[in-house]
């Protein structure tokens, strides 16, 4: 049993040599598995609704239905947005290849939870509109997610893509 510990001691302090050897810290990594999350989670819980909502208002895709269902998920999802905002996951902490998020969001922090709280209000007002069936008030609303919703964080919270 003692051999194990020691055995898992010494690996866990050669992994942090190599890390830091190569420029990254344990804390650095782990910064690198909360962006990854983040990324995945936006991806998955946010975009993913909010194209099934789009291929419906552009293409005219899928039925109301499918973007109240859709924007209950999105607005559900905004709810979880801050917690993938841990200090450190941001620029300035790690490359700008790496995130997009932009240290004002910490500087303001009260503003981006206001800008997430805004996202799931929009999607909510969303699925109580498809509710109704009626295309083009469908259309106007997700005009705000857009506009008020995504805009409201993107634009003052999230920087440039950088290749």
């Amino acid at each position: 049993m003692r051999t194990f510990f020691m055995g898992a001691i010494a690996a866990l302090a050669m992994g942090s040599v190599l890390m830091i050897s190569q420029g990254i810290s344990p804390a650095h990594a782990d910064g690198h598995a909360v962006i990854e999350k983040r990324i995945a989670f936006m991806k998955n819980d946010i975009l993913k609704p909010f194209l099934t909502i789009k291929g419906f208002v552009k293409d005219g895709k899928g039925s109301a239905a499918d973007v109240a269902k859709a924007a209950a998920a999105l607005s559900a999802a905004a709810g979880g947005i801050v917690a993938d905002y841990p200090k450190g996951s941001g620029r300035g902490d790690h490359d700008a290849k790496v995130t997009r998020a932009l240290p004002k969001i910490w500087e303001d922090w009260a503003g981006f939870e206001k800008a997430a709280g805004v996202l799931g209000a929009e999607a909510a007002k969303l699925a109580s509109v498809a509710a109704g069936g009626d295309a083009g008030a469908i259309g106007a609303q997700f005009g705000m997610v857009g506009k008020n919703g995504c805009g409201g964080c993107h634009k003052p919270f999230r920087g440039e893509k950088v290749k």
